[in-house]
C-alpha cells in the first residue's frame, strides 16, 4: 500500500509492475476506462494477480494448460479529487496460490521490452544465432529474464513485418532489385513454378569481365528446402583469391538445365566475343556437354583430385593390398608426366605392374586416360595457362563457406540468397584489401632491384611464385629443356631459365614478360562496352517495335501482352512461386535405409567413399599382427628414387614411407626424431610453441612478416584424422622451425632441393641431419642418405634473416655443399 500521488497513468502502471516483481508477484491490467464527457465512463485503471480468472477446461486433447485459478487479488487506481494525481486503492491484497521464488520462464514478465527488441533486431539482422542473442541479451540487461522462445517469436515477427504481403518469390526479386544483382529466372511450361533461377552480384559481374581466364564450376546439395541443386561458379583474381561470379538453382542437372545456366553467364561478359580459356570442371558429361556447345572455345579441364581419389578406389577393389601404394604411386606419375614421351614411359611401367590386373587398367584407360588425358595429365594441361587451377578446390571451399553461413538445409530462397549475398560482401572486401596490399605493401623477399619494375605493378601472389621459381635458376641455369617451362605456359609469369638470362644480364625483370592478369590490381574501373561487335546497348528500336506490336493488338491481345511488360517491369508482383514439393534431382534422398549414415542425407556417396567405407572395416576386421607385418613389409619404397635428381640418386640408401593422411610431413620428422611416426601430433604441437617463442620472436616477425599468423594456423587442426592441403608440412616455412627448435641441419630433396640450418646457433660437428624428400607433388617421406653426401643450397631467407654466429653452419659443410655445386654444372 501507498500513499503516493503519481502524475501520470504511465507512472502508475510502470511503478505498480515494478513493485510487483519486486514481490514475485506478477500484475496486469484486468480493466480500463478513460473519461469521454458521457455518462459511466470514468479515468481508472483496474490491475489483477496474472492468476486472476477462471480455468476453461478444453477437450481437445493437446497438452494445453492455464495459470488461472481466480486469484482474489485487486487494486483500483483513479485521479484525485484535488487533481493533485492518480492514487492507488488495494480493493484486496491476498492471493489464493504461492508465489514463485524466481520469474524465469514466465511468459508475461519475460517479454521484451522496446530496447530489448531493437537489440533483438539488430543482431538477428548480423545472423546471430537464438542462443548467442540470449546470452547477449542476459549480459546487457542482468535481470531479464526472457527465454529463447521469445528470441525465436519475435525473429519470427520481425521476417514477417520485413516481407509484409509478398510472397517468397516476389520477396526474393525485391532484394534482389535493391541490391543491384542481375538475374535472370524462367518457369515450367504451362504454370508458374520456378525452374530456375540465375543471378549476379553487380561487383561479381565487374570481376568476371576483369579476370575471364579461368572459371570453377560444380554442383552442391542440401542449400534449401526443395533440393534443388545449387549451380556456383567462381573465378580468381591476380592476388589468387577466389570471387563467386554467380548463382543458379536448378531443376535438374541435364545438359538442356546447364546451357540455360551458361547462356546467362554468357551475357555477364561486356563483349560479344569474351569468354573463359579455361574452365574446370568434374567428370559430369551433361555440364562437359554442354560447356561444349556455349563455349565451343574454352578448354575444359577435369579436377584432379577427384580423378585420382576414383582412380584409387578403383585399386582398391581390384589390388591386393601389397601393390596398392605401388600401383597409386605409378599412376601419379602417369598424371604428372611432364611431356608425352614420359606419359608413355609411365603408361607403359604402370601397364607392367597391372599384368595380372586387367579389370582396373581397363577402367584407368578406358573412363580416364583415352578420352580425357588431355584435360588433366600434366604433359597437355602444363602447355594451358590454367594459372594453378587442376582441382575444383576453389569452389568446394565456396561451397563449404557458404554452407557455414546458411547454417542449415531447410531455409527458402530467401534465406539462401541473403547467406550468399553476406558472404560475398565478406569477399569483396577481402579482395579490395589483397589489391591494396598489393599496390601499397612489399614483402621482404621482393626489395631486391631485381623485382624493381614489378613491385607495386604486380601482385604479391605473383612475385611470391617468381621467388619460388628463381631458386631453381641455381641448377636450370638458361637451359629451355631442363627448365621445362612450366611457369611461363600454365600461370604466364617468366620461367627459371628466362629469371637465368635477365640473372646472367644484370637488368631486372621486366614487367611486359608477366601475364596482363597479374598486373590488374584494382576493380575500380569502368566496363568497356564493344561497339563494333553489336554489344552496346540501346533499346531504341526494341521500344519502337514493343509499341508498334502493341498499338495493331486488339483489347485482349494488348492486355496480354501489358501482363507480361509488367512482369519485366514490376519483378516484386511476379506470380511466379517455389517448388511446390522437394525435387529429386540425381544427387536425391534414397529410400529409407538405403543410405549409409556417416554421409549427407541429400545426397548419394561417391564411388570412392563408398570403397574408402568397405576398406576401412575389412581392415577393422583383420587380425593386428597380419596388419602389422604388410605395413613393416611395405615401408620401404625404392621406386621413389626415381623422382629425385639424377646426381643425388647415388647417394641414397633407401627411402621409408609413411602415411599419406595429411600429416605425412611431420610424421617424418616424428620418426627421425625417435618419437615414431605416431608422434607427429606432438611435432606439430612443439613447432606450433616454437614459433610463439619469446627468445626468437622477433627473428620470426621479420622472417615470416604478414604471415605469422597463417604458419601458426597450418599447425592447428581440429581432429586427427586427414588433413587438408593448408595444414600439410610446407617449405621452406616449416624448415626454419625444425632447424630452429632441434637444432639440427633438415635437409629437402625436392624441387627445389634446399638445406635449412639452425638460424640462432653456431655450427655443431655432430649435429644430425634429418633428410626429408618430397614426391609424387603432394606427399613426404624419410630418405636415408649415405655418410658424407653433398648438400644443397641454403634458402636465401636464410642468409638474410640469420645471427651472426649461425655463419659457422656453412663454413662447417662448406666442402659438402661445393660438392652440390659441383654436381650440378652437369645439368647446364
Amino acid at each position: 500500500m501507498t500513499t503516493k500521488k503519481f502524475g501520470t497513468r504511465e507512472e502508475v502502471i510502470r511503478w505498480i509492475k515494478e513493485v510487483g516483481i519486486d514481490n514475485k508477484v506478477t500484475v496486469i491490467i484486468s480493466r480500463s476506462d478513460t473519461e469521454t464527457g458521457k455518462r459511466g465512463r470514468s479515468n481508472k485503471i483496474i490491475f489483477g494477480c496474472d492468476k486472476g480468472g477462471k480455468h476453461k477446461i478444453s477437450d481437445s486433447g493437446t497438452q494445453s494448460a492455464s495459470k488461472k485459478c481466480g486469484c482474489p487479488f485487486k487494486i483500483r487506481s483513479t485521479p484525485a479529487k484535488d487533481g493533485s494525481g492518480w492514487k492507488i486503492d488495494v480493493k484486496c491484497g491476498l492471493h489464493n496460490h504461492g508465489l514463485p521464488d524466481r520469474l524465469e520462464g514466465h511468459s508475461f514478465i519475460g517479454r521484451l521490452t522496446t530496447d530489448e527488441k531493437e537489440h533483438v533486431a539488430d543482431l538477428a539482422k548480423r545472423h546471430v544465432a537464438p542462443r548467442h542473442i540470449l546470452l547477449s541479451l542476459q549480459d546487457r540487461y542482468p535481470e531479464n529474464v526472457t527465454r529463447i522462445t521469445q528470441v525465436y517469436k519475435h525473429k519470427s515477427v520481425i521476417q514477417k513485418e520485413i516481407r509484409g504481403p509478398r510472397s517468397e518469390i516476389q520477396h526474393l526479386f525485391k532484394l534482389i532489385e535493391d541490391a543491384g544483382y542481375v538475374y535472370w529466372s524462367r518457369k515450367k511450361d504451362d504454370s508458374e513454378v520456378v525452374r530456375e533461377i540465375f543471378w549476379a552480384h553487380p561487383d561479381s559481374v565487374k570481376l568476371l569481365n576483369i579476370f575471364l581466364i579461368v572459371l570453377v564450376m560444380d554442383n552442391t546439395y542440401k542449400t534449401n528446402k526443395y533440393r534443388q541443386p545449387l549451380f556456383e561458379i567462381v573465378g580468381m583474381s591476380s592476388t589468387e583469391l577466389t570471387f563467386a561470379v554467380g548463382f543458379a538453382y536448378m531443376e535438374s542437372e541435364q545438359t538442356e538445365n546447364f546451357c540455360w545456366v551458361l547462356e546467362k553467364l554468357k551475357e555477364l561478359f561486356v563483349k560479344k566475343d569474351m569468354c573463359p580459356q579455361v574452365i574446370l570442371t568434374n567428370r559430369d558429361l551433361a555440364l562437359m556437354k554442354a560447356i561444349e556447345v556455349v563455349f565451343p572455345s574454352s578448354i575444359n579441364l577435369l579436377c584432379r583430385f577427384h580423378i585420382n581419389k576414383n582412380v584409387g578406389a578403383k585399386c582398391k577393389q581390384h589390388v591386393v593390398n601389397d601393390l596398392q601404394k605401388t600401383i597409386d604411386t605409378l599412376w601419379m606419375e602417369v598424371v604428372w608426366a611432364s611431356d608425352e614421351v614420359e606419359y608413355g614411359q609411365r603408361l607403359h611401367q604402370l601397364e607392367q605392374a597391372c599384368v595380372d590386373y586387367s579389370g582396373f587398367i581397363n577402367y584407368v584407360k578406358d573412363t580416364w586416360l583415352t578420352p580425357h588425358r588431355h584435360r588433366f595429365v600434366g604433359a597437355w594441361i602444363n602447355r594451358v595457362l590454367h594459372l594453378g587451377n587442376t582441382t575444383t578446390n576453389r569452389v568446394e571451399s565456396a561451397h563449404w563457406k557458404l554452407k557455414q553461413m546458411l547454417g542449415n538445409s531447410i531455409g527458402d530462397m530467401v534465406k539462401c540468397w541473403e547467406a550468399m549475398n553476406n558472404n560475398l560482401r565478406l569477399q569483396l572486401g577481402n579482395i579490395r584489401a589483397s589489391f591494396q596490399k598489393s599496390f601499397y605493401e612489399v614483402e621482404h623477399a621482393h626489395v631486391s632491384p631485381f623485382y624493381g619494375y614489378l613491385r607495386g605493378s604486380v601482385s604479391r601472389a605473383a612475385l611470391r611464385r617468381i621467388a619460388e621459381e628463381l631458386l631453381r635458376v641455381d641448377y636450370v641455369g638458361t637451359n629451355r629443356q631442363i627448365c621445362g617451362c612450366t611457369l611461363r605456359t600454365s600461370y604466364g609469369l617468366p620461367c627459371a631459365c628466362e629469371l637465368g638470362r635477365y640473372r646472367l644480364g644484370g637488368i631486372p625483370i621486366p614487367i611486359d614478360v608477366v601475364h596482363v592478369h597479374w598486373r590488374k590490381l584494382t576493380m575500380e574501373v569502368e566496363l568497356e562496352v564493344g561497339e563494333d561487335d553489336g554489344s552496346k546497348v540501346d533499346m531504341t528500336s526494341t521500344m519502337d517495335e514493343l509499341w508498334r506490336q502493341f498499338r495493331s493488338l486488339d483489347v485482349i491481345g494488348k492486355r496480354a501482352l501489358k501482363s507480361r511488360v509488367c512482369e519485366l517491369t514490376y519483378p516484386t508482383m511476379t506470380p511466379l512461386c517455389p517448388p511446390p514439393e522437394k525435387i529429386k534431382t540425381k544427387g536425391g534422398v534414397k529410400k529409407k535405409g538405403k543410405k549409409p549414415a556417416e554421409y549427407d542425407v541429400y545426397r548419394d556417396p561417391s564411388y570412392h567413399e563408398y570403397v574408402d567405407k568397405a576398406s576401412q572395416s575389412s581392415q577393422t576386421q583383420s587380425q593386428p599382427s597380419q596388419t602389422s607385418k604388410k605395413i613393416k613389409l611395405s615401408k620401404k619404397q625404392p621406386y621413389f628414387i626415381l623422382q629425385f635428381p639424377n646426381y643425388i640418386r647415388s647417394y641414397i640408401e633407401n627411402v621409408v614411407n609413411v602415411e599419406s593422411d595429411g600429416n605425412c610431413g611431420f610424421r617424418v620428422i616424428a620418426s627421425l626424431h625417435g618419437y615414431g611416426e605416431d608422434g607427429w601430433p606432438m611435432v606439430r604441437r612443439e613447432l606450433g610453441l616454437e614459433i610463439i617463442d619469446k627468445d626468437r620472436s622477433t627473428l620470426y616477425d621479420k622472417l615470416f612478416s604478414n604471415r605469422l599468423s597463417e604458419v601458426r594456423e597450418s599447425l592447428m587442426i581440429e581432429s586427427f584424422g586427414s588433413q587438408p592441403p593448408e595444414k600439410w608440412l610446407s617449405l621452406p616455412d616449416m624448415g626454419y622451425l625444425i632447424a630452429n627448435l632441434y637444432n639440427v641441419v633438415l635437409v629437402c630433396l625436392g624441387n627445389p632441393c634446399m638445406t635449412f640450418f639452425p638460424m640462432t646457433s653456431s655450427h655443431s660437428p655432430n649435429v644430425s641431419i634429418y633428410c626429408i624428400g618430397f614426391v609424387n607433388h603432394n606427399h613426404w617421406v624419410q630418405v636415408n642418405m649415405k655418410e658424407g653426401f653433398p648438400l644443397p643450397p641454403v634458402t636465401l631467407d636464410w642468409k638474410k634473416f640469420r645471427s651472426r654466429i649461425a655463419t659457422t653452419w656453412m663454413l662447417g659443410f662448406a666442402g659438402r655443399m661445393q660438392h652440390w655445386q659441383l654436381l650440378t654444372p652437369v645439368l647446364a
